[in-house]
């Protein structure tokens, strides 16, 4: 996707140390709006708790042939209704054991 959700767990993710982040976005014109909206320094995260970090995704895609085929983890960060659509995108590309979750949405 290319919501709220997206920009500020893709950052925050982005910011650990030995971490890939892919966001693939399958509406139309929404991965090149996140990937110019992205600054250089990637996005900041606010932490109330600690210092902010800031991280960028290492891939914005509209296309799922392009998402690494060697991922642990796919975190859905959009809307329920579309679950479906990015399972079946999704699934000649990843690899078998691949832990799927999801936000409520």
């Amino acid at each position: 996707g290319g919501g709220n959700a997206i920009h500020g767990l893709s950052s925050y993710v982005s910011s650990k140390p030995n971490t890939h982040v892919t966001v693939l976005s399958l509406f139309p014109g929404e991965a090149e709006k996140l990937r110019n909206a992205i600054p250089p320094e990637g996005v900041r995260c606010i932490n109330d708790l600690g210092e902010d970090v800031y991280g960028k995704p290492d891939l914005v895609t509209d296309k799922p042939e392009e998402i690494p085929c060697d991922l642990d983890l796919v975190i859905f960060a959009l809307p329920s209704f579309t679950h479906e659509m990015y399972l079946k995108a999704l699934k000649p590309f990843l690899k078998e054991g691949v832990a799927i979750g999801a936000m409520p949405g």
